[in-house]
């Protein structure tokens, strides 16, 4: 642990589901706001104390941010979920095949919205007791890899019967991650920063491509960088340690991303 960050850990945000995150501070220092983030690992497995994890929230909190790791469930089937959501969820998963995307199904059914959902509990939780752990913000972004990345660009652009039951992310990066819903992005929703790579043999980079055209088509504020690294697990460290071709650090490029959280409303 950096002298210049502390953690207080599991802090349970859901006590339904059991659900806890990890909060990292900079120390002795307010932070401005604070960044969500979500594991990855396929909506079956993963752990909020990745050896990644650590690595971003040195990152964040040197730039004066907030980081909370998040628990979400994973493994969730649709027994967990009503009649009407099941007959939700099971009509978006058709649709989302029939739109182009090359993706498992395991990561847009239930689990994919299992995850959205327990990640807008913890926005929820940070709202209001972000001030008792010296969060200066109520304004909440998302740093998510793979399947933690495709539940945090869902939340950002969610399901419409989930439209007003889940509390939107006010930007997100997403890594090695997709936007399995991309009929959803609409002009005015909230600023999201993709990181990809050619070769990644489980969210393949056409899936973000797919995604950033129909971005383009109805100006939604996306954004995708091909690294040109070639992999899933490997956008990660290039993201940490990798620059963009115009010699910006891509991880200055995630900490402009999260500036934004300072901007007045």
């Amino acid at each position: 642990m950096s002298a210049n960050m502390k953690c207080l850990s599991d802090i349970v945000y859901d006590p339904r589901h059991d659900l806890a995150f990890d909060l990292y501070l900079p120390d002795n220092l307010k932070a401005d706001a604070c960044v969500i983030y979500a594991h990855g690992g396929g909506f079956r497995r993963g752990h909020k104390a990745h050896v990644e994890t650590g690595h971003f929230a040195l990152k964040l909190t040197e730039a004066g941010f907030a980081m909370a790791s998040i628990s979400y469930r994973l493994r969730t089937g649709l027994d967990a979920f009503s009649q009407e959501d099941v007959a939700h969820i099971e009509a978006q998963m058709v649709r989302t095949a029939k739109v182009g995307l090359n993706l498992s199904p395991n990561l847009y059914g239930a689990a994919f919205i299992a995850a959205m959902e327990d990640m807008s509990h913890a926005i929820e939780y940070l709202w209001v007791e972000g001030e008792c752990f010296g969060i200066a913000s109520r304004k909440v972004g998302v740093l998510g890899v793979s399947a933690g990345g495709i539940a945090g660009l869902a939340l950002a652009y969610p399901p419409k019967p989930w439209m007003r039951r889940v509390s939107r992310p006010d930007t997100v990066v997403a890594i090695s991650s997709a936007i399995v819903q991309p009929w959803r992005l609409e002009q005015d929703g909230p600023p999201c920063l993709m990181f990809h790579g050619p070769q990644d043999r489980i969210i393949a980079l056409s899936n973000a491509q797919l995604g950033t055209a129909r971005a383009q088509q109805v100006g939604a504020p996306v954004v995708l960088i091909d690294t040109k690294v070639k992999g899933h697990v490997s956008q990660v460290d290039e993201v940490l340690d990798g620059s963009h071709p115009d010699g910006t650090p891509y991880m200055q490029m995630v900490v402009d991303q999260f500036a934004r959280l300072r901007e007045e409303d």
